[in-house]
């Protein structure tokens, strides 16, 4: 491959890179938005979405991380006239944030015995904002390793990284789910509704203008075969 097709090989396998993390955060970002409305069913299928989606970024990022391995090998004549860097040294050792469980959201806000309306919610809301805080660090978590890699291929494993934010992630939401929804369940249904997540408006616009491109094309081939 001609060095200067490489490079720019190189810093679109990069910015592949990106891409698969901001994706992987944006489906947790959603989880974010569901369980801040109570919205167990939205909840769930948000976690299956995530499940769906982190299986393609841990695919993806093993080939694309590969390729730019051997893409950075190809452009060591590159690295000597400072046009590229095979590895970006610097400090790149992040800490995951501190798992989130059931039994975290029971130890943290406790229900035990008889309880006043006020001191059940003061609970319930407890256990869900410490998860909501938790997925936003989550969310922190994964661009930061994502971007140390793309500076650096031998900090750490993607694949292995998106697989774990996974099950960690689905761990934290399961004990919401566990802790709150299953725990008072009459106490979440008056909860859910009172904060619809955005990214369903969003996602309502978008299937809004794909039909309507739909319906354009339909009607254009149906004029075409009538002419």
């Amino acid at each position: 491959m001609h060095k200067i097709a490489a490079e720019l090989r190189h810093r679109e396998l990069t910015q592949e890179l990106y891409n698969i993390g901001d994706e992987v955060v944006e489906y947790i970002e959603h989880l974010i938005e569901a369980i801040e409305d109570w919205d167990d069913e939205l909840t769930l299928d948000c976690l299956a979405e995530l499940h769906d989606i982190v299986g393609d970024a841990r695919r993806d990022s093993g080939r694309v991380v590969g390729e730019l391995i051997g893409l950075r090998h190809a452009l060591v004549s590159g690295v000597r006239a400072g046009t590229i860097s095979a590895a970006v040294t610097g400090d790149f050792d992040i800490e995951a944030p501190r798992d989130v469980t059931a039994r975290t959201l029971t130890l943290k806000f406790p229900l035990e015995g008889p309880q006043v309306i006020s001191e059940m919610a003061h609970a319930l809301q407890g256990r869900t904002f410490l998860v909501t805080d938790y997925l936003r660090d989550m969310v922190e978590y994964v661009l930061e390793q994502t971007d140390a890699v793309a500076r650096n291929l031998d900090m750490v494993s993607l694949p292995q990284l998106y697989r774990r934010s996974g099950e960690s992630v689905a761990t934290a939401v399961e004990g919401w789910l566990h802790t709150v929804v299953h725990a008072q369940p009459a106490y979440a249904r008056a909860m859910r509704g009172h904060n619809p997540p955005p990214f369903l408006e969003e996602r309502a616009r978008v299937n809004a203008i794909v039909a309507k491109v739909a319906a354009k094309r339909a009607a254009a081939r149906k004029k075409g075969q009538t002419a």
